[in-house]
């Protein structure tokens, strides 16, 4: 009940600093990527595409989180944290408000869509093996077959001070993440001097009843994550 009546700002803050003591226990605290322009020249050695819908305001949120991620070398053992690298997605640093899920419901948020870049480089990262620190997926599947651009298993929802996505670079070169958007599509690839060998991924509904949806996260055939989801009430 106490929850409520504290400001959004300093909810934020608090989770700030209660990630920074977890980061710190598990050892990651020395180990992020710095949001530095070094490039490496590599070419992409593994890339995915997925639709994207046409909502310029997304695309705009979208191509903000590109201009901090795409030049981020990534060397081998350092974390890819996605908030450390694109930073508050507030109106003040350029980002828009456009559609978000929040607690299983559909609102209007500054950086909304940025899940559907996270969710891409989360799915690219686990073709080619890369370590997976943080991962959360949504609370609830708001899509069916007919709207649905992500598989579902394959999203990682990201919040700014709560939820994150991290990513271990367990290459023995450094990585880092090429972001391109065309008119109707978004693209992910990871750039190295190292060929990945890709996995075959798989998600498969496990249970599914009324209320829940259960799905397992196959890579080469062995389930290695299962996610769970509400669904939404019917009508």
């Amino acid at each position: 009940m106490i929850k409520k009546y504290i400001p959004d700002g300093l909810k934020i803050r608090l989770h700030l600093l209660k990630n920074a003591v977890r980061d710190f226990s598990n050892g990651y605290m020395f180990s992020f990527a710095k949001r530095k322009p070094r490039i490496i020249d590599e070419s992409i050695v593994f890339s995915l595409t997925q639709d994207l819908k046409s909502n310029e305001f997304k695309k705009q949120n979208i191509l903000k989180a590109k201009s901090f991620i795409d030049h981020v070398t990534i060397w081998p053992d350092q974390i890819f944290s996605f908030w450390k690298i694109v930073g508050n997605p507030s109106k003040k640093r350029g980002f828009v408000q456009s559609r978000s899920l929040v607690n299983g419901e559909t609102i209007e948020s500054f950086g909304g869509g940025l899940c559907q870049l996270s969710g891409l480089i989360y799915l690219t990262s686990i073709h080619c093996g890369l370590e997976i620190l943080e991962r959360h997926n949504h609370s609830t599947d708001i899509y069916d077959d007919t709207t649905r651009y992500m598989p579902l298993g394959g999203d990682a929802t990201v919040a700014y001070g709560h939820k994150d996505l991290k990513i271990r670079n367990n290459f023995k070169e450094p990585i880092r993440f090429a972001i391109s958007t065309k008119e109707d599509t978004v693209s992910v690839g990871i750039c190295s001097a190292e060929q990945p060998t890709v996995s075959k991924v798989d998600f498969t509904i496990a249970h599914q009843d009324l209320d829940i949806k259960v799905v397992d996260t196959l890579i080469n055939d062995e389930i290695t994550l299962t996610s769970t989801y509400k669904n939404l009430p019917s009508e």
